[in-house]
């Protein structure tokens, strides 16, 4: 241990092992940092180089060396890392930021809040609304249904003045859940957002009471309170029952124009129809195309044989229907779509079915309803909605090839702009409206303001503010990548906003 009146430190069993030199080097590292003496520093070099020699005993040797220098050395410690303060991101970080949007599904209609650093979705003006849908690659001109004409377009910013109005239609057929706050938070928000930007800013308020068999004014009256209690104030409240006699003959005249039928077909023969027409799509025409031949011409079995009627045949059978001489499942109006198109929710969809149940609203007034594929889009159109905002479910239905713009280009109506993005779901939550309603009804909980649902009545009885569920759905934002929130992160915005607003007292007790 003695040589030359200095002392070098013990070395213990296992001291030559490159595991042993490893754990010396990272001790040394650890003072350093604390003290970087200079002959300590130099002394952790040596090791690194006996180290790269795999001279491991020597190594260690100068790590413990290197190690007991800097912990006994009076140089000063090491000034800690002061944290830089984050800078507003720059240009090219806004636009890489936009591109990552894209990426993730929000779109060209992001923008960007530089002084709170995050993302905003802005949607575009209505100005711009021409082609109300971006054309995709493969849809050639003739099957763009979603441009309107300059003459549409330029009307319709004259008689809107070019703001932005969406809607809020909800079913009346149960409670409204946290989904729909979403859905509300959205459509609201656009509104307002568009107001702050000095535009016109507006929601509709409207029912979608197209089924009477599942409605009730209970359930209307539920709806309007949720909306009141989170803060929403709608331009009007409206209801597609409001429109039912323009539909009908909004009906007739797609009649006139070969572009529905009635057909008599059950719903097996309808599905089997189908069937025949993915079979088809997915196999035949695929086959022809890989041998450099034509497509065949569509199979007999895929075409309903009502579909040739004609037209003065349709329009009477339509007014047995309207009259009540069929009875339900007899017979159902039909879209004339398109076949051949890839698209199936353009495979002669539904227009009317015979229902005979009283309206809610309308009472006995009609035995015939429209179904939402017909409803849907005609009266955002009439009520002049420039965003028609829907959960991805609807995509297929509102491309620039589906039956949202096909109905309204058969028409000859403006066609507003439609955006999907992707519903909300809660962890070990349900959240589907049909399932909620079984176990209301089959009594499995205490009714739809059960504190164990995730309704907005059930979530207002278990002591969410409605100020957290707005906050919950800013933090969860929009997107179109299906996403699961965290049922903790409702509970952490809850705690968040008690913590800033809760009263607290304190007592010394004798």
């Amino acid at each position: 241990r003695i040589a030359s009146g200095k002392t070098t430190p013990i070395m213990s069993e296992g001291a030559g092992t490159k595991s042993a030199a490893k754990n010396a080097r990272s001790d040394a590292v650890k003072a350093s940092k604390k003290k970087p003496d200079p002959e300590g520093l130099a002394l952790l070099d040596d090791g690194d180089k006996a180290m790269a020699e795999k001279d491991f005993a020597k190594a260690t040797e100068l790590f413990v060396a290197a190690k007991e220098k800097c912990e006994s050395s009076t140089t000063a410690a090491a000034m800690p890392k002061t944290k830089k303060e984050k800078q507003p991101p720059t240009e090219k970080q806004l636009a890489q930021m936009a591109a990552q949007s894209a990426a993730n599904g929000v779109g060209a209609d992001a923008e960007t809040s530089v002084a709170g650093r995050e993302q905003k979705l802005v949607l575009k003006p209505a100005a711009e609304n021409q082609q109300a849908k971006p054309l995709r690659p493969d849809v050639d001109a003739a099957h763009n249904y979603a441009l309107n004409t300059a003459e549409q377009h330029a009307a319709y910013l004259r008689s809107t003045g070019g703001g932005i109005r969406t809607r809020f239609p909800p079913e009346p057929n149960g409670y409204l859940h946290i989904g729909h706050a979403k859905a509300m938070n959205f459509n609201f928000g656009q509104a307002r957002l568009s107001r702050e930007a000095g535009m016109q800013g507006e929601t509709v308020m409207r029912f979608d009471d197209t089924n009477p068999a599942a409605e009730k004014q209970e359930f209307i009256d539920s709806i309007l309170d949720n909306v009141r209690w989170l803060g929403h104030t709608p331009m009007c409240v409206t209801y597609s029952s409001d429109y039912f006699q323009q539909l009908y003959e909004l009906a007739v005249q797609l009649i006139r124009e070969g572009k529905a039928f009635i057909c008599h077909q059950t719903g097996e023969q309808i599905k089997a129809e189908r069937m025949a027409l993915q079979v088809y799509h997915g196999k035949t025409k695929v086959e022809a195309k890989e041998v450099g031949k034509p497509a065949p011409p569509l199979p007999k079995e895929a075409a309903s044989p009502f579909r040739t009627r004609a037209v003065e045949e349709n329009l009477r059978l339509f007014e047995r229907m309207r009259a009540g001489r069929y009875g339900e499942g007899e017979a159902v109006l039909r879209m004339k779509g398109d076949l051949l198109s890839e698209n199936s929710s353009l495979w002669d969809p539904a227009a009317y079915r015979v229902l005979f149940h009283a309206h809610p609203r309308t009472g006995d007034a009609w035995c015939i309803y429209p179904t939402y594929d017909f409803t849907h889009c005609i009266v955002d159109s009439l009520e002049n909605i420039s965003h028609s905002l829907c959960t991805l479910e609807f995509g297929q239905r509102q491309a620039v090839d589906g039956p949202y713009y096909w109905l309204l280009h058969a028409l000859h109506l403006y066609k507003p702009a439609t955006w999907e993005y992707s519903r909300l779901n809660l962890t070990h939550t349900l959240m589907s409206k049909r399932k909620l309603k079984f176990l209301v009804t089959g009594g499995y909980v205490e009714g739809w303001d059960d504190p164990r649902l995730p309704t907005l009545d059930g979530l207002r009885r278990r002591g969410f503010s409605a100020s957290v569920i707005n906050r919950f759905c800013d933090e969860i934002g929009v997107t179109k990548a299906a996403m699961t929130a965290k049922w903790e992160l409702l509970e952490y915005v809850a705690r968040s906003a008690l913590d800033a607003a809760a009263p607290r007292r304190s007592a010394v007790l004798d």
